[in-house]
């Protein structure tokens, strides 16, 4: 009799289990595997070593980051596979280093700098695909500024108590819209509006993506988020994930 109760008890806790895991596979697509998709616990992997470290000091400086606010926005417009990254070199740049971009830029002088005036111009990148003006603006200032290749880490504004305004969005704004946009949304991704971005907080796959968990493409692509970008999103995600 106990030999019974002990076999229903472990077929029971098993189906139970079955059940548990099936629920963490990503709506909006049933057939990946399932992943530990709590934003407060990472699911167990290795992940790659981020490339921006995270700062332990907000710099007052008006100087602009090379490394957390200039080279993500290039990334995510223009140095992507088939265009100015470090294989394809279209036009010979390549702008995913500090090195390749500088070849394209007179520092001190924007309207001298071939990437300012093919971004402001609208010639890069190319259609349907737009900038923002306030990412070409952030160009523009940097290569006025003499184009400084200044490392800050990643840092993120009100990091401890973050709002979609002031933490959120321009996290995306830089990192990801680039290629996810309404008119040229890369795998039908679009994340430039809170609710296309909410859409992908509540399926998941947001926080998947931007920890590089198995079984997702991490993003963004070859510049996984600093510590503090990534802390701010989970504290973001925790409260609620509303538009403040």
């Amino acid at each position: 009799m106990k030999t019974l109760l002990h076999i229903t008890f472990f077929l029971s806790l098993t189906l139970s289990c079955t059940y548990y895991k099936a629920s963490l596979v990503s709506p909006s697509n049933p057939t990946e595997t399932p992943l530990n998709t709590d934003p407060i616990g990472a699911a167990p992997e290795t992940l790659p070593p981020s490339q921006l470290a995270c700062a332990t000091n907000i710099s007052t400086s008006s100087a602009l980051c090379f490394d957390s606010q200039v080279l993500p926005i290039i990334y995510s417009n223009c140095a992507e596979s088939g265009c100015h990254d470090s294989k394809t070199r279209a036009e010979g740049y390549d702008l995913s280093t500090y090195n390749g971009i500088m070849k394209g830029v007179i520092a001190g002088s924007s309207s001298k700098s071939k990437i300012y005036t093919e971004m402001s111009s609208g010639k890069m990148p190319e259609s349907p695909r737009k900038m923002a003006g306030s990412q070409i603006a952030i160009i523009k200032q940097w290569i006025d500024e003499g184009s400084k290749n200044i490392t800050c880490g990643a840092r993120v504004i009100d990091a401890a108590i973050p709002t979609f305004v002031k933490s959120i969005k321009p996290i995306i704004d830089i990192y990801c819209v680039g290629c996810h946009q309404t008119k040229a949304a890369k795998g039908g991704v679009i994340l430039d509006s809170y609710t296309f971005i909410k859409n992908y907080v509540e399926n998941q796959k947001l926080w998947h993506v931007i920890n590089y968990h198995v079984g997702y493409v991490g993003m963004p692509q070859n510049q996984k988020l600093g510590a503090c970008q990534i802390e701010a999103i989970k504290k973001w995600i925790v409260a609620g994930a509303v538009n403040n």
